[in-house]
């Protein structure tokens, strides 16, 4: 009895062990709405679909969450040199975030400042300047910098943002 189990858990690892990378998974490709981690500092990022409020200006938002136990300060930039937000269309053109918005009433051009608590998810809106003919996105290039000990910068790339809504179809679904 006690060797028929062992050989199954044996079969069974050999069978983990040689599954062709990814033929477990049944998920189809990642979506806008896939949430990206950066595991050094226990900080998720989840992007929103991107939205055009006028013929230029494109507004994409990110949700932040600190999954530390304490608080966590991080300067997010926009066109900040040191760590810039960055917008990338499919034809490969770059867009710098023109400004950064954290709540309704603290707004930077250049880096923001903000303070995550545990486990909260936090809204963050970059604006950019992005011609009325591009509809389609391919990447959110985000630029951090997190505070503690040694101040560390940081990057992540949040792939496949996809096409821009405008807020007039949103306002419109919305009635």
């Amino acid at each position: 009895m006690y060797a028929k189990s062992l050989i199954a858990i044996v079969s069974s690892l050999i069978a983990i062990a040689y599954t062709v990378p990814g033929a477990t998974q049944n998920a189809p490709e990642q979506s806008a709405t896939t949430r990206q981690v950066d595991r050094r500092f226990n900080i998720s990022f989840e992007p929103r679909p991107c939205q055009r409020s006028s013929s230029t200006r494109v507004t994409c938002d990110v949700i932040v969450t600190n999954f530390t136990d304490t608080h966590r300060q991080i300067s997010f930039g926009a066109g900040y040199d040191s760590y810039q937000t960055r917008l990338v269309d499919t034809d490969g053109n770059v867009y710098t975030a023109g400004s950064l918005q954290f709540n309704q009433y603290q707004r930077a051009s250049e880096r923001a400042l903000i303070e995550l608590a545990p486990g909260v998810p936090t809204r963050l809106a970059f604006n950019f300047r992005v011609p009325q003919t591009i509809s389609n996105l391919s990447v959110l290039d985000l630029g951090y910098r997190v505070t503690g000990r040694i101040d560390t910068t940081a990057r992540l790339s949040l792939p496949n943002i996809g096409t821009i809504t405008s807020n007039s179809a949103q306002k419109k679904s919305d009635k």
